[in-house]
């Protein structure tokens, strides 16, 4: 049991003390009938005060109720929302322990209410392999590739300025959208505990009040404020890029898309809460808050699930100077959310609360509000489950929580494991694939399948013409000629055959040769490579040590793609 949950039911036990005591005064006094009713009044409130089987007490649920009530009546999107504008920076850092982060001109902030709202992209370090099996994902190589959270911690009290809370937002994406392509992949991933997408965003909040020596250094007033801002947001990115992490601080502009992308499209102002969630035209997000001992657990289990995606926050905050250790350091406080984003209508939906969550129902909107780079309503706070202390610091020390998403389906390893690697996404500019046309129709519909716009340039458009059919989304997959725009999300250029086109930004190019035969181009990040005489055999390069890998796919893949693939003829050298 949390320390907020044994101090609330302290104080419900000595209220109910005090009304019993009182109303045990007044028929003693009274010696009437009047102070019989009082006593009996008085044990009656005091009984709506008492909680049964870990329930909510009878009066605690319609105190509930009437605040959500009021919340509603009372909320401004306005005052949730405001429009984040762009702060002008000086030259960027050429120092080495910057290098892997973004030099940006601008850093993007929002004022909700007395608070500074800055917010940081975190992205892998580069590609990585991970070993999947049900209940269970393993990073081959953990080296830039983890959201190190004690680091985080260490940020929140950081030389001379003190911020209000770190938030770390872990989206995450299992299949993409709805069709032939996902529901097939959906298939052929089965119980394996796979994330594809997996976007992270470190979520900085300072409340200027809180470090006035640091914003009087740097001028004072709201100028001051901004400076500090930027400054400890620089800090921050410095210090995650100094754990081989790649950074981004966001602009204003990507601090709304971000907010849009995190409520699946949904603008906040036209989100409608009802008691168990948030919601509209179909879409339905529900919040629940983790208990802390499970959340190693939680953020190992809770991806998989039929929801269109999961979102699981971190929250950091300092401990309040009247909670801390004897010896007077600032402690840390721990907790948790996870939020589903869900489609009933498309079976999109998970269908009972996962282990180690407790549902937020009347609070939704606050829940949601926590997850998203926008104002944080104080009703929430109200028995939270949280750690601090030493349990605190081991929490974080010990949840690994990854940077990016695995990427889709590679084939299987020599042990029998699931073998997945990142084929397009931030960091992965050019991938190599010598192989033939089955396993590139392969790489292509899983990537439909995850989330990515793929667009084929290719001298054999018959070869294509029965995938794109099928596929039926010209938006997730279509050949060169097609004007159909593409859809939001990872951009795929698969080159078979003819000229590559040039490199774009925020866009990987996947140049397709014949087994056998090296990468004309050179300067891959990933490479594929097949056998020609044993063409279910792949060889995977991430950039470390190549792994053998074999194909795996369900029947309805097989005929999706065209059939097993056949042996290759030799390449005359």
């Amino acid at each position: 049991m949390d320390r907020n949950t044994r101090a609330t039911g302290l104080r419900t036990l000595v209220v109910i003390e005090v009304i019993l005591a009182l109303g045990l005064v007044v028929w003693a006094l009274s010696g009437s009938v009047w102070g019989l009713s009082a006593l009996i009044v008085a044990m009656v409130i005091a009984s709506g005060l008492v909680s049964v089987g870990g329930r909510q007490s009878l009066f605690g649920r319609l105190a509930v109720r009437m605040s959500f009530s009021w919340s509603r009546m009372r909320r401004s999107d306005a005052d949730l929302d405001p429009a984040p504008f762009d702060v002008p920076l000086a030259g960027p850092s050429t120092r080495p322990s910057a290098r892997r982060s973004s030099a940006p001109t601008t850093i993007g902030a929002r004022w909700v209410g007395d608070t500074l709202v800055t917010v940081v992209r975190v992205d892998p370090g580069g590609p990585a392999v991970t070993y999947l099996t049900p209940g269970n994902s393993t990073l081959g190589d953990q080296n830039g590739q983890l959201v190190p959270l004690d680091v985080l911690a260490e940020c929140i009290d950081r030389y001379d300025i003190a911020l209000s809370s770190i938030e770390v937002i872990s989206h995450g994406v299992r299949v993409w959208g709805s069709g032939v392509a996902p529901a097939t992949y959906d298939r052929t991933l089965g119980p394996l505990s796979a994330t594809a997408q997996r976007s992270v965003f470190v979520v900085l909040r300072l409340d200027p009040l809180e470090c006035p020596d640091a914003v009087a250094r740097r001028g004072g007033g709201a100028t001051g404020a901004l400076r500090t801002a930027t400054v400890t947001t620089r800090r921050v990115a410095k210090r995650l890029a100094e754990h081989g992490l790649t950074t981004t601080i966001l602009s204003a502009g990507q601090i709304t898309s971000v907010t849009t992308q995190l409520t699946e499209g949904a603008g906040i102002d036209s989100l409608a809460e009802e008691w168990e969630s948030v919601g509209v035209s179909g879409l339905r997000i529900r919040s629940a808050a983790v208990e802390p001992e499970a959340l190693p657990a939680v953020v190992r289990d809770v991806w998989v699930n039929p929801a269109v995606s999961t979102t699981l926050t971190v929250r950091l905050r300092h401990v309040a100077a009247d909670r801390r250790h004897r010896n007077g350091r600032p402690g840390v406080e721990v907790s948790a959310f996870v939020r589903f984003n869900e489609f009933p209508d498309a079976r999109r939906s998970v269908p009972s609360w996962p282990a180690g969550l407790q549902p937020l129902d009347g609070r939704q909107f606050e829940a949601l509000a926590v997850s998203l780079p926008i104002a944080t309503p104080t009703r929430l706070e109200r028995n939270l489950p949280t750690l601090t202390g030493e349990a605190a610091q081991a929490l974080i020390g010990s949840v690994r929580l990854p940077a990016g998403g695995c990427g889709q389906l590679i084939g299987a390893d020599h042990t029998g494991r699931a073998v997945a690697t990142r084929l397009v996404g931030p960091g992965i500019a050019t991938v190599s694939v010598a192989a033939g046309i089955h396993v590139v129709a392969q790489i292509a519909l899983r990537a439909v399948a995850v989330g990515a716009s793929v667009r084929v340039h290719t001298d054999r458009p018959h070869r294509w013409a029965a995938l794109v059919t099928a596929v039926a989304d010209p938006s997730a997959l279509s050949l060169a000629g097609d004007r159909t725009p593409a859809r939001p999300g990872p951009a795929l250029v698969i080159v078979d055959g003819v000229t590559p086109p040039s490199p774009q930004p925020d866009t990987t190019r996947m140049i397709v040769s014949a087994p056998g035969v090296d990468d004309p181009t050179g300067g891959h990040t990933v490479a594929l490579t097949q056998n020609p005489r044993a063409p279910q055999d792949l060889s995977l390069d991430t950039g470390g040590q190549p792994m053998l890998v074999t194909m795996v796919a369900t029947p309805d893949e097989w005929k999706l793609i065209g059939g097993y693939p056949e042996p290759a003829v030799p390449v005359r050298r």
